[in-house]
């Protein structure tokens, strides 16, 4: 462990490397999506071009929930919010999917167009829900 990572807090893990990202790229997820709200409020009400900047944003969102999930596998996290962690991450990676399958169904109105909203809203907040457990885990494991 070099020096400058000795002042921070790691949680207990078999690659702290890993979980260190996971504390930069988690916190991006909840952003993206808030950006993502942005975007389609002013696409569906000011500028229809912005839908899809909206749906690129998504995509985005995609990747970054992978990674996350990823990280969340393979970072060797410990401790009885390990479980918790994997499961609400592949979670959230299996609802990213279904909202990207509604956004790109629903274009033209119908049973997805009205599912993709509430369905955002859930998204969102599992995100924030990772963030949390990640958060919690940190405070936990750097506990003496």
């Amino acid at each position: 462990m070099t020096a400058e990572h000795a002042s921070l807090p790691t949680p207990a893990a078999t690659r702290p490397s890993l979980v260190q990202a996971l504390r930069y790229v988690a916190p991006l997820v909840p952003l993206l999506i808030l950006i993502q709200a942005f975007f389609a409020g002013r696409g569906l009400f000011l500028d229809n071009d912005l839908i899809d900047v909206h749906g690129g944003v998504g995509n985005v969102t995609l990747l970054l929930a992978f990674v996350q999930a990823a990280l969340v596998l393979f970072a060797g996290l410990r401790g009885s919010r390990r479980i918790p962690l994997i499961v609400v991450s592949v979670l959230l990676v299996l609802l990213v999917i279904v909202q990207l399958g509604l956004g790109y169904s629903g274009r033209d109105g119908g049973q997805a167009a009205a599912w993709h909203v509430p369905n955002g809203v859930l998204v969102f907040g599992l995100s924030v829900g990772v963030n949390a457990l990640i958060d919690r885990y940190r405070r936990e494991s750097a506990a003496p």
